[in-house]
């Protein structure tokens, strides 16, 4: 039996980035979405490697623009 795959509405997102997700018609994360997102949500350094096109750059700017958002309330 396959482990559940962590969804972005699992990671403790704002509902603007869920909102923009789901426009973006993105229904679960890439592997390298589901395992980078929540250590940079807590502030860890991270290095990682995937293929072209796996989402790495969304990895990256999802916390970014969480980190923003808080900021501003």
């Amino acid at each position: 039996m396959a482990a559940e795959r962590l969804q972005f509405h699992e990671m403790g997102l704002d509902d603007r980035l869920l909102k923009a997700v789901a426009d973006l018609g993105w229904s679960q994360p890439t592997l390298i979405q589901e395992k980078a997102i929540p250590l940079a949500l807590e502030g860890k350094d991270l290095l990682a490697r995937a293929r072209t096109g796996s989402g790495k750059t969304a990895a990256y700017a999802i916390p970014v623009i969480q980190r923003i958002l808080a900021s501003k309330q």
